[in-house]
């Protein structure tokens, strides 16, 4: 979904996510553990989009996709930094939590060049 240009952009993210979450059986699951899984993915989008807003020109695109019990989350930004882990003593009232909580609970996370900025992925495996 594209996302530059539309107010409230993290929760209209949150929300479109959740709505692909419950088409694909995630968000209203029987299982626990899969309903869980899916809360954490309306987490990470919410960090992910904010830190683009916050660190480059703003979220440009938001894409996930399913594959064996597997969900991606990226998104695309124009800027020339990357996230990176801050120390947790490093950490305060200007910020440096994000990251440390996609790392804490995603199955791993990276960044790809794109264009003229990046995409930032996260993985997150459910049962």
């Amino acid at each position: 979904m594209h996302l530059e240009g539309r107010p409230a952009v993290v929760r209209y993210a949150r929300e479109a996510i959740q709505h692909e979450l419950d088409t694909l059986g995630l968000g209203d699951a029987d299982d626990e553990a899969v309903r869980e899984c899916a809360e954490v993915v309306l987490l990470i989008v919410s960090e992910l989009v904010t830190n683009a807003c916050r660190h480059s020109p703003g979220p440009v695109d938001l894409r996930i996709r399913w594959n064996d019990h597997v969900l991606t989350v990226e998104v695309d930004d124009r800027g020339k930094g990357v996230p990176v882990l801050v120390d947790e003593e490093d950490r305060g009232a200007g910020g440096g939590f994000g990251m440390g909580l996609i790392d804490a609970l995603a199955d791993g996370w990276g960044v790809k060049p794109q264009g003229e900025g990046k995409t930032v992925y996260v993985r997150i495996a459910f049962p």
